[in-house]
């Protein structure tokens, strides 16, 4: 396998694995597990499995979501919550589409997205 074919492989947390912290990654990210802490994949697209179960603040292009999350995400294009979707979040982000059968609870912000990515993107590179 080259480089470039594996560059484009998204990371992936398996089901059956539990990770508390903060991930950043130059990858799209799978979330099969369960997941406590912080998201700052700023570039890059996040999906959270049905079988996933988040509590996070995500910052993320956008976010697929089929599981359960509590938190907040700010997305700079879009948040989409499956059928299967079960959200307790604050969300920031200029599109959203919630499919027949999404479970949410919390607030929309079609406005502030963009300074919340930023703000991630500074904070990333000052570490």
């Amino acid at each position: 396998m080259d480089s470039n074919s594996r560059a484009e492989a998204p990371s992936r947390l398996p089901a059956g694995l539990t990770v508390t912290g903060e991930i950043t990654s130059d990858a799209d990210l799978t979330i099969d597990g369960t997941f406590d802490g912080q998201i700052t994949v700023p570039q890059q697209h996040v999906t959270i499995s049905a079988s996933a179960k988040v509590n996070a603040k995500i910052i993320a292009r956008d976010v697929t979501i089929a599981g359960k999350v509590e938190g907040s995400i700010a997305a700079t294009e879009r948040v989409t919550l499956a059928a299967s979707a079960n959200v307790r979040a604050h969300i920031q982000t200029p599109s959203i589409a919630l499919i027949e059968g999404a479970q949410f609870t919390g607030t929309v912000d079609p406005s502030r997205n963009e300074a919340a990515v930023h703000i991630a993107k500074y904070r990333q590179k000052q570490a």
